[in-house]
């Protein structure tokens, strides 16, 4: 990571992000990179952290700062222990840097925006040579190419300009069947709309894996979680010509904070319990009974997150006896336990500070 005094003195990883702002340069990545780290301070600070996790700025190609600070200000760690104000030297060199990629109508375009910007390849070296991460989104993975970075390195290019960036990096071996690619901290991805999931895995890699992990459950979509939005929210409706698997699937998910019964299941899923256990893993890969106590831990998990509630009510909701049957299944299927999962995960504030920022 780039030399900071500042770094040492933070009880927890600081991360300081860059992005390149170009003219006609793609504003979305803009906006998805600022919400996410905007996000991971948010729940930091409602686990009782006083000081930001990450810390972003725009420069130009040219170096001019355009937002944020060149300078991050920390606050007192603990009433025992003082860190004071730390100011991070000037000119600083990020942890991350993000190429977001221009509006290049076809690759001689984008030739020429590469051309017209590579004042900036001189920080991405700066950067990754301090052992700094840089990331080209879409089009912004020619910039990458021009500066060398790619020389003789994997990369993902987007289909439309893959000429146009193998003119800037002839030795650059291609990578097919994947979204994105890292190698040796140099990240490149095919798609702008991949700004967010790329973003986490950094986040997580620079030391800040439990943020990181919070950030991705709130933002990106998650099919277990989703799938229990009707047990959450309690509501009933119709469901017409469901195959009996999709029945027997719903039924779990509606009934488990409910004691586990084959039978009842089969019975919703009108067929037999015999021919419910031979279809239901050849569908899904495990038991009802399997799929019962994911479905416990995917709803277990929300609940430890996003409530104060104890471990008894929790294992209640869930359809667990006690919170012995929670610890244990949780522990199996999360390698945690319930309290730790909480304090690790958690997007809520402490229940002493809930609702003081709100006054």
């Amino acid at each position: 990571m780039p030399a900071s005094s500042s770094r040492s003195m933070l009880r927890q990883p600081l991360q300081l992000w860059e992005i390149l702002r170009c003219d006609e340069g793609l504003e979305g990545p803009l906006g998805a990179l600022a919400d996410l780290l905007r996000m991971v301070n948010t729940i930091a600070r409602l686990r009782g952290l006083r000081h930001e996790r990450v810390a972003l700025q725009h420069r130009t190609p040219t170096g001019r700062i355009t937002r944020g600070m060149a300078a991050i200000q920390t606050r007192e760690a603990s009433s025992k222990e003082q860190i004071g104000r730390a100011r991070l030297p000037s000119p600083w060199l990020p942890d991350v840097l993000v190429v977001p990629g221009w509006q290049a109508r076809n690759g001689p375009h984008l030739n020429r925006l590469v051309a017209r910007d590579r004042a900036a390849c001189d920080r991405l070296r700066a950067v990754h040579a301090a052992g700094g991460q840089v990331i080209g989104l879409f089009t912004g993975v020619a910039l990458l190419a021009e500066a060398g970075l790619l020389d003789n390195s994997p990369a993902v290019i987007p289909w439309p300009f893959v000429p146009a960036v193998l003119r800037h990096a002839p030795s650059l071996q291609i990578v097919t069947g994947a979204s994105h690619a890292q190698h040796q901290r140099v990240w490149t991805v095919d798609s702008p709309l991949l700004a967010t999931d790329v973003a986490l895995m950094v986040l997580q890699a620079g030391g800040l894996q439990a943020l990181a992990e919070s950030a991705r459950a709130v933002l990106l979509h998650s099919p277990q979680r989703q799938g229990l939005v009707r047990a959450v929210a309690q509501d009933a409706r119709s469901r017409v010509g469901l195959g009996s698997l999709e029945r027997a699937r719903r039924w779990l998910e509606d009934h488990l904070h409910e004691p586990y019964s084959l039978s009842d299941t089969a019975r919703a899923a009108a067929t037999s319990e015999r021919s419910l256990l031979r279809h239901f893993g050849q569908a899904f890969g495990q038991t009802p009974l399997q799929m019962l106590h994911e479905l416990r831990v995917t709803r277990a998990r929300m609940l430890l997150e996003t409530t104060y509630l104890s471990s008894e009510a929790i294992a209640e909701r869930c359809g667990w006896r006690d919170p012995v049957m929670l610890r244990e299944v949780f522990r199996r299927a999360t390698g945690m336990t319930p309290a730790a999962y909480r304090e690790r995960f958690r997007l809520r504030s402490s229940r002493r500070e809930w609702g003081k920022d709100l006054a």
